[in-house]
């Protein structure tokens, strides 16, 4: 476990060097600061202008969703960001041979920052939200969005031959996530048309707060995750 928190420092050492990386971990603070204070008075504006009652406040779970959402990603961005450094440099292939080995660099590198991105979440939206959340909710959505987070870090690492894709692809990736925008826009069936997506069924849960929507959205993480992390490892190797 030593050698694991050992690569974990690492990790975080080289965030800390590229500035980018840490004002990237600082993002969802400031996205959670513009939703708390600025998306109401923007209600209040848009609904003296348009002379109706609170316009955009069907939408502030959304908002929060997509703070839940965001917080996680962040952390997987700047995770698989550093692997791919790492990769490039060769760095991973040494620490293959150490006794950390592979595995033990997964977790360094992902599974230690996703229990970090999942306590920051619950945080964020303790703080931060604008609708009304019950603690539960709260728990299982950072939850949820925090194992997403693996899914889109492996994406990223994966598919990527370097930096500049790994950016690339990340745009991409976060796609994936956009699922949560689909109930809130699409009513009928048609929304089940991307129920391949897990952050369709985190958004149906909070909407309805039905556990079996979460149980969808765990089973369709597990199926995304299985053959991410075999390329993963295939690549390692």
């Amino acid at each position: 476990m030593k050698k694991i928190m050992k690569s974990f420092r690492m990790l975080l050492i080289q965030t800390f060097r590229e500035g980018i990386l840490f004002v990237i971990l600082l993002a969802p603070l400031l996205i959670g600061i513009l939703f708390k204070f600025v998306i109401p008075e923007v209600n209040v504006l848009l609904s003296k202008e348009f002379n109706e009652e609170n316009i955009l406040t069907s939408y502030y779970p959304l908002f929060d969703l997509l703070l839940a959402v965001l917080t996680p990603y962040m952390f997987s961005f700047v995770a698989s960001m550093t692997m791919l450094d790492e990769y490039d440099s060769n760095i991973i292939n040494h620490i293959s041979i150490t006794p950390i080995k592979k595995s033990g660099y997964l977790i360094s590198c992902l599974v230690i920052p996703t229990i970090f991105a999942f306590v920051v979440t619950i945080f964020m939206l303790f703080v931060f939200t604008i609708s009304k959340w019950n603690l539960l909710e709260i728990v299982i959505v950072s939850f949820l969005t925090s194992i997403m987070s693996i899914s889109l870090a492996l994406i990223m690492f994966s598919f990527s031959k370097n930096k500049t894709e790994g950016m690339a692809i990340a745009k991409l990736s976060g796609l994936l996530a956009m699922g949560i925008f689909i109930p809130y826009f699409i009513s009928d069936n048609i929304q089940y048309v991307f129920g391949i997506f897990p952050s369709l069924w985190i958004a149906k849960y909070f909407q309805s707060g039905n556990l079996l929507y979460a149980m969808f959205a765990i089973i369709l993480l597990i199926v995304w995750i299985l053959p991410l992390y075999h390329k993963f490892t295939k690549k390692l190797s």
